[in-house]
């Protein structure tokens, strides 16, 4: 099964993973609590069977590892600047709160290539 427009499925992760970082920056650890909004997704989107799902899986196997790459470069450049860039330590937000944001931006990031992805694919 998969959401008949996957566009408006993605559009919801990207204004969920925006909301939530916005959250965080305004109410700390219990901004997190705004992720859960994703989890009404199932209920306002139809669903429909997969015609080919060899080329779903594929696509959305792209879309994650796409992703993925990202996150990994993000907090792979975020502990560089920490250990070794002593400056930018001091204007940037503790590690936990940045740590904290890694997975709404993973949900936001998810979106903007899965709505790219799918807009593409029409």
């Amino acid at each position: 099964m998969k959401y008949k427009n996957l566009k408006t499925a993605f559009l919801i992760e990207i204004f969920v993973g925006f909301g939530t970082i916005i959250m965080i920056a305004a109410l700390g650890p219990k901004g997190l609590a705004a992720l859960s909004i994703i989890g009404l997704r199932p209920i306002f989107l139809e669903r429909e069977e997969l015609k080919d799902p060899k080329s779903y899986y594929q696509m959305f196997y792209k879309i994650l590892s796409n992703s993925l790459a990202i996150i990994f470069i993000m907090m792979l450049s975020l502990i560089i600047i920490n250990l070794f860039i002593p400056v930018y330590k001091t204007k940037l937000p503790s590690v936990e709160i940045l740590f904290m944001i890694i997975l709404p931006f993973f949900l936001l990031t998810h979106g903007v290539i899965g709505f790219i992805t799918a807009s593409n694919k029409d």
